[in-house]
Order: structure tokens, then C-alpha cells, then sequence
């Protein structure tokens, strides 16, 4: 059975949350303020995680930060405010996605649930078609073992970076639109969520790429994205490094 862990320290939305997912087949943990929630973490290892922001004693992005430190666990933030700024911040810690405060809880599993399935693929399938390990200049990619390295040293990617990077190799050289994209690695309910992959397109060259400009990934614009079979000299790079 699928171990969620909920930190939440509202006692009556923690326990409909609790209620909703349990009846929907999970497992469930609950912590009611942020250093309790990251013990149970440590102790339990569940599958994915919901994470409130407005946590008492040890804050959602000191968790979330710590989290990300040891493992690439589905992880799902729970913002009041919807703030551009909050969704922003949690995604480029490593969130795998966001629930804005007030929601729907059929809206909550269905997040819930594209989580896992992407963390899922991640974790058992392998990504790039016909190939194990994909060599790219220093970028090593192994479907295999589901790990990427740039000149040796790990990526440290989320399950999304992950399926978002593999997805783009293994269609390298080829215009990949907005839409393509969402729906292959997030599904079909997110195909309209360009802010999302523009926040994850970032984040995948914060990690990949020099301060020069974009050597893998090459921006569309208003199309989508390509990412390159023969990696450019950042200096000559003549795309932008915008999104």
C-alpha cells in the first residue's frame, strides 16, 4: 500500500485530508508542525509527501529543503496564499507540484495521484527508448539506474526533473511544443500549465547549463523547446537563455 505522510498543522484539515486519502486506498501519516513531520519522514520513507508552508516550529521550506537533501520522494506543497512567488519558490526546491488553499479534495487526489504515476515511471521504467545510458559531451543519463550525471557529479534531480530531462532526450534535435510536453511528462489535466514547465525548464538548466547561455536546452518562442543533439559552445550560443 502507497504511504503518504501529510504535514499540516490545521487539525481539521489534516484529518479530512486523512480521511480522503485512506479512503482512497492509501496509507496514511500525519505531523502536525514541521520537526515532528521531518522525524516521521526519516522513520516511515513514504512514497510522496504533502507539505504545508505555514508550519509552526520548523517551516515547510526548511522541510522541504531538508527532504530534498536525502531523497527525491514525490512531494506536493500546500500554499494558503497561491502567491506566484510561493509556487515558484517550493518548484524550484524540488516540489513536484502545489495545491493552493482553499481546494477540492477530487482536486487533491487527482494531484496526488499524477504525482505517483510520475515518480512511479521514474522510479520503474526506463525512459529513453532503445537506449540505458545516454553520453551527451559531460551529460550522462542512465535510464537504468534512473540517475543523470553532468561531468561526474549527480544531477540531484526530482522525479520530475528526471522524466522532464529524460523525455527531452530522447526526442533531442525535435521541437518539442508546450503542449507535448506537458502532457507527456505531467499528463493530460496539466497541457494548459505552461507557467509549471517554464518554472521546471529553469530549474533542469540551473543545473545543466553555464552562466554563458544555454548549451542543452534551446527556447521556441511561443513554440516550445529542443534539446540539442550536439551541445553548443555557450559562448556562441545565439538562443537566449530566457523561457
Amino acid at each position: 500500500m502507497t504511504n503518504i505522510l501529510v504535514i499540516e498543522d490545521e487539525a481539521g484539515l489534516r484529518d479530512l485530508i486523512r480521511l480522503w486519502l485512506e479512503r482512497s486506498g492509501y496509507a496514511c501519516q500525519t505531523a502536525n508542525n514541521g520537526r515532528s513531520g521531518l522525524r516521521l519522514f526519516y522513520d516511515i520513507r513514504p512514497e510522496l509527501v504533502l507539505l504545508d508552508l505555514a508550519l509552526p516550529e520548523m517551516d515547510g521550506w526548511q522541510v522541504c529543503e531538508r527532504i530534498r537533501e536525502v531523497s527525491q520522494v514525490g512531494l506536493i506543497i500546500l500554499t494558503a496564499r497561491g502567491e506566484e512567488t510561493d509556487k515558484v519558490r517550493g518548484l524550484q526546491m524540488g516540489a513536484d507540484d502545489y495545491i493552493t488553499k482553499p481546494f477540492g479534495f477530487p482536486e487533491m487526489l487527482a494531484r496526488v495521484e499524477a504525482v505517483l504515476r510520475r515518480t512511479n515511471a521514474t522510479n520503474h521504467s526506463g525512459a529513453i527508448s532503445g537506449n540505458e545510458v545516454y553520453r551527451q559531451g559531460g551529460l550522462v543519463l542512465d535510464s537504468k539506474a534512473h540517475h543523470a550525471t553532468l561531468e561526474g557529479v549527480d544531477l540531484k534531480l526530482t522525479p520530475t526533473e528526471y522524466k522532464l530531462l529524460a523525455y527531452l532526450i530522447q526526442h533531442s534535435g525535435q521541437l518539442l511544443t508546450h503542449r507535448q510536453i506537458l502532457h507527456s511528462v505531467w499528463g493530460e489535466a496539466y497541457i494548459d500549465d505552461v507557467d509549471s514547465l517554464r518554472i521546471y525548464i529553469r530549474n533542469l538548466r540551473r543545473k545543466l547549463e553555464t552562466k554563458d547561455g544555454p548549451q542543452y536546452i534551446s527556447t521556441e518562442h511561443g513554440l516550445g523547446y529542443r534539446f540539442r543533439k550536439n551541445p553548443v559552445n555557450p559562448s556562441a550560443a545565439a538562443s537566449s537563455n530566457e523561457d
